[in-house]
């Protein structure tokens, strides 16, 4: 049945309305969302982009392709991939000490012998977390001039450090999921590259992949494609972060900061701000090897390394966020499929992704390796609140929206799909995926044809012969749609 179901939606998206697009506006009807956006996808190429709702209530902007959202803790799985490419340089190690690479001694109090390491900090086990006096550190990160050096918060005798801020456990033994880890991590990243934060993975990946999104809100183009993060407070939307009005804002503690002091200044724990598709091209990476567009930003072996089992809940190691969170690689959620807890989409055996929340906002970005499929959903606020269900450790939107995707999750469709996707006649191709050659079986007659994208643009346009294999060397690996002049239409993957 799945199959139908997902043929039929290939074919509607290119002549109508989705079923997906139907529920999800109705999803925004019952949880009165002010807006977001849902994008699927598969392999290199996106398979639907679903905007809807307002981007700015005040000045009546709607959410668009454009639109681009502070995508909250998600952010962490892209600093995880700038610190790693940091490690393929060989500027640093996952399991080096951080006090030899931060230049003063990091060291939990209960346990000064044991050095806390990247991993650690990765993977949430490195016992730091978000402290009494974290929230005063990191208003103080944002707004002083000068920036506090990030020393303040991790040494004794710093104005912001207490005892409090480690677990009274081992490190390396036992998670903790905080965003002080990411802080830290961070500025690991300035001080092993000698930039920002900020300039870092926009160098190393925004810009070369195309992405318009940021750690700094200032590198954004049009800031009238950031959108309002709200809250319904009393009945009325209130505007929580981000409601620019469309003036850049003038941060002035940034003129004489010195790069490897205080990375948690851009936010690596969720101050990223993305575009739905953009996102996309992000974790693609994680479905791909490292690899977006025939580009390797990441080494497969860094990609094995972020899905790879560094922490899962055995009922004593750890805090598990009410059933959430049971297993973690290095960025990385990883979905292990407990019923009524951590499940994303139902088939799915191998998801590894991660979730955001602030300041109005819910956000989720997951993949699939074994299907090869890739999701992203967010939100910029939920007038009825964020409700919680007996039947799943996610939020009950989240639920619905993974229940309202999964239908078009089928692993032949995204991997296999071979036969005709609007008719029964005989014709089909092989293989797919496809490297160069794709065979048409069964083909009696000479046709026109062509190669159509998924957002609907012409690659390619032949003549298809019997017996006479179409040569694809040219075309870029992605997901992609083979039209006949019959009106028979194939979905395939060039890889």
């Amino acid at each position: 049945m799945k199959r139908i179901i997902f043929s039929y939606f290939i074919l509607v998206h290119f002549f109508g309305q989705t079923q997906l697009s139907n529920d999800m506006t109705n999803l925004q009807q019952q949880h009165d969302l002010m807006g977001g956006v849902v994008t699927l996808y598969c392999g290199d190429g996106i398979i639907e982009h679903i905007p809807f709702g307002i981007a700015d209530l005040e000045r009546s902007l709607p959410v668009t392709d454009s639109t681009i959202f502070r995508i909250a803790s998600i952010s962490k799985t892209i600093t995880a991939m700038a610190f790693l490419s940091l490690v393929e340089d060989g500027l640093v190690g996952l399991d080096d000490d951080i006090s030899s690479i931060l230049g003063y001694p990091v060291s939990n109090p209960n346990f000064p012998a044991i050095a806390i390491s990247p991993r650690m900090l990765l993977s949430h086990t490195s016992t730091l977390i978000d402290g009494t006096t974290y929230s005063s550190f990191l208003s103080a990160t944002y707004t002083n001039n000068p920036i506090p050096n990030i020393s303040e918060l991790l040494t004794p005798g710093g104005t912001y450090y207490t005892t409090g801020q480690f677990n009274n456990i081992m490190p390396g033994t036992y998670f903790n999921y905080s965003n002080i880890n990411y802080g830290v991590i961070g500025t690991i990243i300035e001080k092993v590259s000698g930039e920002r934060f900020d300039e870092y993975c926009r160098n190393r990946f925004f810009l070369p992949m195309e992405i318009s999104g940021s750690f700094n809100v200032n590198h954004i183009d049009n800031i009238n494609n950031v959108a309002v993060l709200y809250r319904k407070i009393n009945g009325n939307w209130v505007a929580q972060a981000d409601n620019f009005q469309g003036a850049q804002p003038n941060f002035t503690n940034l003129t004489n900061y010195v790069p490897g002091t205080n990375g948690a200044r851009f936010a690596p724990q969720g101050g990223l701000r993305c575009s739905g598709k953009d996102l996309s091209k992000l974790m693609m990476l994680l479905l791909n090897n490292g690899t977006y567009d025939n580009t390797v930003y990441l080494s497969e072996q860094s990609i094995a390394a972020m899905l790879s089992n560094e922490w899962t809940y055995n009922g004593n190691n750890g805090n598990n966020y009410w059933d959430l969170f049971n297993s973690w690689g290095l960025g990385t959620h990883r979905i292990i499929n407990i019923p009524n807890a951590d499940v994303v989409l139902e088939g799915s055996t191998a998801m590894f992704g991660h979730p955001g929340e602030a300041y109005g906002l819910v956000s989720d970005a997951y993949v699939d390796t074994t299907r090869h499929l890739g999701i992203v959903f967010m939100t910029n606020g939920c007038g009825v609140g964020y409700q919680l269900a007996g039947s799943t450790a996610f939020y009950t939107l989240e639920k619905q929206v993974f229940e309202a995707i999964d239908p078009y999750a089928d692993l032949l469709e995204c991997n296999t799909l071979s036969t005709p996707m609007n008719s029964l006649s005989s014709l089909q191709i092989y293989p797919n995926p496809v490297e160069d050659k794709l065979h048409l079986v069964n083909l009696s007659n000479s046709t026109n044809a062509q190669i159509i994208d998924p957002q609907g643009r012409l690659i390619s346009q032949f003549i298809a012969s019997p017996g006479v294999p179409l040569n694809l060397t040219d075309i870029a690996n992605g997901i992609y749609y083979l039209h006949l002049e019959s009106g028979e239409r194939f979905q395939f993957i060039k890889q």
